[in-house]
C-alpha cells in the first residue's frame, strides 16, 4: 500500500500501536460498541444492527457519551 500525504510519517502512524478496550453492550436490544471512559460511562464507537432505523436515533450516534450499567463478569 502506498500512502501519499503531506503529513510527516510520525504523525500518520501516531497511535498505531495503541490497544483499544472496546466493549459490546446492549441497550434496548441494540448492540453497541463502546469505548469505556469511566466505570459507568462510555463513548459510542459504532452501532451493530441490521435495522436501518436504529442508525437514525440521535442518542446512538458515534461519539456520543452514554451512561450504562456494567454487567458482572465472573
Amino acid at each position: 500500500m502506498i500512502l501519499y500525504t503531506v503529513l510527516p510519517i510520525e504523525l500518520v502512524l501516531d497511535g498505531i500501536d495503541r490497544k483499544y478496550d472496546f466493549r459490546e453492550i446492549e441497550i434496548d436490544n441494540i448492540k453497541i460498541l463502546v469505548e469505556p471512559i469511566d466505570v459507568d460511562k462510555g463513548k459510542i464507537i459504532s452501532v451493530i444492527s441490521s435495522n436501518p432505523t436504529v442508525y437514525l436515533n440521535p442518542k446512538l450516534y458515534p461519539g456520543n457519551v452514554i451512561i450504562f450499567i456494567p454487567s458482572q463478569r465472573l
